[in-house]
């Protein structure tokens, strides 16, 4: 069992601390963020082709975070499992393993499903909670993004396929993971975030992390063990690390490369992603040109304190030559921030990074490649536990013109208004130049659902990538930082807002 030590973990913890159910939405927000990015098409392309419930056909692994609500308060809960769409509206099987409070409960999926032509839809699903109602817009026939749409609940997810081919046979190789955990009734100092290698050979784990455990970080090795996974590509894994932490796992096996955690230990809410790595050997000339960073975690005041985005272009010999910060830090948001810096990457794939903030100082991060265009980080600092995604850039320099076409989007976390939490996923249209329209999206506000749009706006883009957006009645102000001309992850950047998401262009199939 877990010290009690470490149960003052957890790992990326978005909401603020006033209210149980937003630690919650840290998990949320950066499984989010990793779940489906670099999906959609080269802006500028258009398409006569609709989606449908043939949109969605085969075998899907999902994620669902957030908060269920009663006369008695909120409690976060946490939520992992596979679905079978059969394309013409059923789910026809699956399994469901929801984790809330001090209890693992688990069982088989059914439901429904309806896909309008714009890619935004409903879902109904029978799982072990009861049954539950989820919006969703489709990226394409293999992503999408969903929120519970329920007047009992609120949480934001994803959905990408599972390789069934994959499932039977136990995952085998080196692997990068980010691991992040949260306790429910514990302040930011709890957050614990944890960005490593592990190889994994026989159901054997070994490997080194680097964390951020209780505004302490350091390094350790890791131990643990995996199960095969039976035929929903469901296991279970126990990692335990030098510090003498013990963590128990569900985990799905999306393809050969991928797999998805759910912690499950006793009064926890965690999780995180584990990906094969490739690549290798690195070197500094690894982190050559742009790469988007994007994370959020919990600050020495609130477990959901801070949402981070932006980008920094390195010289393939060390150093950081340009760049720019955006956040919002205990409600203030930090914006346009120049940086430079410095960076080292070790044969293994392992980086320490420092961002030299203009007028704020440095900001040490830590970042693990998975491959030569992908890695994940933490910083590295005792007045934190943030972690994310490093993405390197395709197709920059960037104009209004990168933007062009339908985008399905989600965000979520709290604002200043009551009551705070509120997830928001739909459809918005870039024309190309100055204009955007939320054509049509669906919001849940602490229970209190509703389908809105079209509402117009304006935006303006940056050669860096960095988009400034504007819609009155949904966002105020939006930063963008784009990966390339079909995808970006997004902060809403306006005082008291801790809300964070992506945007991937639509491609119907």
């Amino acid at each position: 069992m877990r010290p009690k030590q470490a149960k003052l973990n957890a790992l990326m913890p978005r909401w603020y601390l006033r209210s149980k159910n937003r630690i919650l939405l840290v998990a949320a927000t950066i499984g989010l963020l990793w779940s489906i990015s670099g999906c959609g098409n080269a802006a500028g392309t258009t398409s006569s082709k609709t989606f449908s419930n043939g949109s969605l056909t085969g075998t899907y692994t999902y994620t669902l975070n957030g908060s269920t609500f009663s006369a008695q308060g909120s409690e976060p809960y946490q939520e992992i499992g596979t679905f079978v769409a059969d394309g013409n509206g059923n789910i026809t099987g699956g399994m469901d393993d929801f984790m809330q409070n001090l209890s693992l409960s688990s069982g088989p999926v059914a439901g429904s499903y309806s896909v309008s032509g714009d890619g935004t839809g409903m879902m109904s699903l029978n799982v072990t909670r009861g049954k539950i109602q989820l919006a969703m817009t489709l990226v394409s026939g293999s992503s999408l993004y969903l929120i519970e749409f329920d007047t009992f609940a609120s949480g934001a997810g994803a959905v990408v396929p599972q390789n069934t081919s994959a499932i039977s046979t136990p995952p085998s190789g080196t692997f990068v993971f980010h691991f992040h955990s949260s306790q429910p009734n514990g302040g930011a100092l709890t957050s614990v975030s944890s960005v490593g290698l592990m190889t994994i050979q026989s159901g054997i784990i070994s490997g080194t992390e680097d964390v951020v455990r209780a505004g302490t970080p350091g390094s350790y090795d890791i131990s643990g063990s995996m199960t095969t996974p039976d035929s929903n590509g469901r296991g279970t894994a126990t990692i335990t690390d030098g510090a003498g932490v013990t963590c128990n796992y569900i985990y799905y096996v999306i393809d050969p490369n991928t797999l998805r955690f759910l912690e499950n230990d006793r009064g926890i809410q965690g999780g995180g992603k584990v990906e094969a790595q490739n690549g290798g050997p690195f070197s500094n000339a690894t982190l050559k040109n742009g790469f988007v960073f994007s994370s959020s975690g919990a600050t020495l005041s609130n477990s959901f304190g801070v949402n981070s985005v932006g980008v920094f272009s390195g010289d393939g010999n060390g150093y950081i030559v340009s760049g720019n910060y955006d956040a919002v830090i205990d409600g203030s948001p930090v914006s346009d921030v120049p940086l430079g810096g410095t960076y080292q990457v070790s044969s293994l794939g392992r980086a320490t990074i420092t961002l030299n903030l203009r007028g704020l100082g440095p900001l040490p991060l830590i970042a693990w490649m998975v491959s030569p265009t992908q890695a994940f980080y933490l910083v590295s600092t005792p007045d934190r536990a943030e972690d994310g995604r490093l993405d390197q850039q395709q197709g920059g320099p960037f104009s209004a013109s990168s933007l062009k076409g339908s985008f399905a989007f989600y965000m979520f976390g709290n604002d200043t208004q009551t009551p705070p939490i509120i997830d928001r996923v739909g459809v918005i249209s870039f024309d190309g130049s100055t204009s955007l329209t939320f054509t049509n999206y669906f919001v849940n506000r602490g229970g209190a659902t509703a389908q809105n749009g079209p509402v117009s706006g304006s935006y303006m883009v940056d050669a860096n990538g960095r988009v400034l957006a504007s819609s009155v009645g949904v966002v105020n102000t939006q930063v963008i930082y784009l990966t390339s001309n079909n995808a970006g992850s997004l902060i809403l950047g306006a005082n008291g807002d801790e809300l964070a998401g992506s945007i991937a262009q639509q491609t119907p199939p």
